[in-house]
């Protein structure tokens, strides 16, 4: 009859373990998305070639067509009926509950188990259509167009406004 050795604390017993977190464990973790990141203004930009908006003060979310992610990669867990509200178009924005609510919205965001309630009240804001063809420009038409065809309350694009000459974008800088 065979008798069972005991593994613990045996090299063996460590590089099986190594070998099955690296095989089992490691594809599970999504990896972060590659989004485009704000740059720092510079006097020599003609701001009169670039659309301006509001920086949001929320959760940055990526939605690939299928899941929610944050920048990170991590998945966020919204409800089923929040997520079968977005197209299959993928969309980066950001989750935004109200100004000065950061700190609630990501309490809400993070729990594993979405809370209905919390989540009625935040909207996906988005401001870019990832990988997609076109200007910038383009791309704005195209998501108010998702955003107006996917008729949920949740869903909003970010307005983008034409920076006329760089007094006009002060003002906007100052608002």
């Amino acid at each position: 009859m065979a008798t069972a050795r005991r593994l613990v604390g045996r090299p063996e017993a460590v590089f099986l373990m190594f070998v099955l977190y690296c095989f089992c464990v490691l594809p599970l973790r999504a990896a972060a998305p590659e989004l485009l990141l704000a740059n720092v203004y510079r006097d020599d930009i003609d701001v009169t070639q670039y659309l301006v908006s509001e920086k949001l003060d929320g959760v940055r979310a990526y939605w690939d067509g299928e899941s929610l992610r944050a920048r990170s990669g991590h998945p966020i867990h919204a409800p089923k009926w929040f997520l079968d509200g977005l197209p299959k178009t993928p969309l980066d924005g950001e989750l935004w509950l109200a100004r000065g609510q950061f700190d609630r919205l990501s309490g809400i965001v993070r729990r594993d188990f979405p809370d209905d309630d919390d989540w009625r009240q935040v909207r996906y804001m988005i401001f870019e259509l990832p990988n997609a063809p076109g200007s910038f420009a383009e791309r704005v038409v195209r998501m108010r167009k998702i955003v107006a065809q996917a008729r949920v309350p949740w869903l909003a694009e970010i307005p983008q406004h034409p920076a006329v000459d760089r007094s006009n974008l002060q003002k906007m800088l100052d608002k």
